[in-house]
């Protein structure tokens, strides 16, 4: 059970690479948390492709943080385990029990110190270099990172599976919705690999089953239905299991056949489906493992799992998720009374329940940014009342910034943004700082998008908008080079999406499509043309009147 502290956050665009709630995404070679909770368990992921590491790895960690496992995960996800051995002033080394070559990730499971005083905490990892009987890190592949102390939450409850904890099952009448459109979504907090967060699947391999989420070897989610013999997955492209709290949830539209995966409100994946879920009968719902099956596969928290008897939006999605027990939903569980645990067939499930729950307390949020012809346009939310100043920093490898612009609020019913014209042709990282009364500027936010010319055309793109300015009409031009499926959407400067112009198969060819804006007022929008493939073109218009 969580409490909330801030307001609705808005609907971030999904085609852009943003910072997922409170994880960062840097380069494809390292993931952390961008921040975490004093005395807690972390996991640190890392990843090379053509570097052989046959001394082993040589990881730095923070003063008072130990390093209590360190995994490989080979190609097909096979895990090789690595011996630890201490060094001193916070090394370690690891030593993999076979070579890692080609292409591999590490992954380290952190116990973080539980002194609060640190701010910044920095680790590094890199594969070894011996030199004599002395093991140092290759700086040529060393991969880096920071994160930030923030204090835990005490607010309600969770449900919690250790070690010796079976297994629990919803009632089976609590489930019918999950054979027709539905969103399931839950809140997770684990370090597990490899293991079953909740099933319908009783093992068999000749079973259907109408969903499954599980972490895989890496620490992404998946997501798995088999109905009679027709097998369906979507999974996350970077880690989930890292120790701090996600919301996960699943939207099955039985009338378009779209099943989407969504992570902390942003879109993870999606399939469209023909085949559906056509399954009858009502399937037991198993939370920490799988239907019949005893032992425990899952270590980690769960909270605020709930199903919907219909299709969400995202929008649904990010206005349910930072509420307490929203109205609508055909089940339930918030784990914060004792009535939560009378859905499950075990008599002993309360034991399960611990104090915690992910909470919201950022007051600046919503950082993200749109990449146009022209540049780079940055929007945030502030709603806190001390805010002054926000700094705008930009760095081409995530480590170096260096100061873009000071952004000051011309008045209360300003929205906060910044459009950087001079953006390179590249990936590039924006960070925001804030500066507040009778403190330092502090970090708030850090994202990435990737801006580097496309080598070939793509297969559809925007060709132009006329007139450009407008008012209250344009005529938007696009081509098709490949025959796909084609979304034309319009978006504001906040990332809302305004309206739909084009959802249907395209031939190649050249096609145009007039919006026509007379009910909205002056500004930036933007146009968006999403094919089925995930390619995205976006190109900026503005309305004047």
């Amino acid at each position: 059970m969580f409490r909330r502290t801030s307001s609705l956050l808005l609907l971030l665009p999904v085609w852009i690479l943003v910072q997922i709630a409170g994880s960062v995404a840097q380069e494809p070679d390292i993931w952390y948390p961008s921040t975490y909770e004093p005395g807690t368990r972390i996991n640190l992921f890392a990843s090379w492709s053509g570097v052989s590491a046959d001394e082993g790895f040589v990881a730095s960690l923070p003063p008072g943080w130990g390093l209590s496992s360190a995994t490989g995960v080979r190609q097909a996800h096979r895990h090789v385990p690595l011996d630890v051995v201490s060094l001193s002033n916070g090394q370690y080394l690891l030593q993999p029990s076979e070579p890692l070559r080609r292409t591999y990730d590490i992954i380290l499971q952190i116990e973080t110190s539980e002194d609060e005083t640190f701010w910044n905490s920095r680790f590094s990892i890199a594969p070894a270099v011996k030199i004599g009987s002395t093991y140092v890190p290759d700086e040529a592949h060393i991969r880096r990172g920071e994160l930030r102390s923030k204090s835990g939450s005490s607010f309600g409850y969770a449900l919690a599976f250790e070690e010796d904890f079976a297994a629990l099952h919803v009632q089976s009448q609590l489930l019918e919705t999950l054979l027709d459109s539905h969103t399931l979504e839950f809140w997770i907090r684990t370090t597990a690999l490899d293991a079953v967060i909740l099933s319908t699947w009783d093992g068999a391999t000749d079973s259907p089953y109408p969903i499954e989420f599980m972490v895989d070897p890496q620490g992404r989610i998946r997501y798995y239905r088999n109905t009679i013999g027709h097998h369906v997955t979507l999974a996350t492209g970077f880690p989930v299991a890292d120790g701090i709290w996600h919301h996960v949830a699943l939207v099955h539209d039985a009338d378009t056949d779209w099943t989407q995966l969504y992570v902390d409100g942003a879109i993870a994946d999606s399939l469209l489906d023909p085949a559906g879920i056509h399954l009858s009968g009502i399937y037991p719902l198993a939370l920490g493992g799988r239907v019949g099956e005893q032992e425990i596969e899952f270590i980690g928290e769960l909270d605020e799992l709930r199903l919907w008897p219909a299709a969400r939006t995202a929008l649904q999605i990010h206005v349910a998720m930072q509420q307490e027990s929203p109205q609508g939903s055909a089940l339930a569980l918030d784990f914060e009374s004792r009535e939560s645990f009378g859905s499950f067939r075990e008599g002993n499930a309360i034991r399960y329940r611990v104090p915690g729950g992910p909470s919201f307390g950022p007051l600046v949020h919503s950082f993200s940014g749109i990449a146009f012809d022209e540049g780079v346009s940055l929007t945030w939310e502030d709603e806190d009342p001390t805010s002054e100043v926000f700094l705008i920093e930009r760095s081409e490898d995530g480590l170096e910034f260096e100061r873009l612009a000071r952004v000051e609020r011309l008045s209360r019913n300003t929205p906060w943004s910044f459009t950087d014209l001079e953006a390179p042709s590249r990936v590039v990282f924006y960070r925001l700082l804030q500066e507040a009364r009778n403190r330092p500027p502090r970090i708030v936010g850090t994202i990435k998008l990737g801006l580097a010319p496309q080598s070939e055309p793509p297969p559809a793109e925007i060709v132009g908008n006329y007139p450009n300015p407008f008012n209250p009409r344009t005529s938007i031009t696009y081509e098709v080079r490949e025959s796909q499926h084609l979304r034309l959407s319009i978006i504001d400067l906040t990332g809302h999406l305004v309206t739909v112009l084009v959802d249907r198969q395209h031939e190649p060819g050249t096609f145009e499509s007039t919006w026509d804006a007379n009910e909205l007022p002056s500004g930036t929008y933007f146009v968006r043309l999403q094919g089925s493939n995930g390619t995205v073109q976006t190109r900026q218009i503005l309305l004047t009147k």
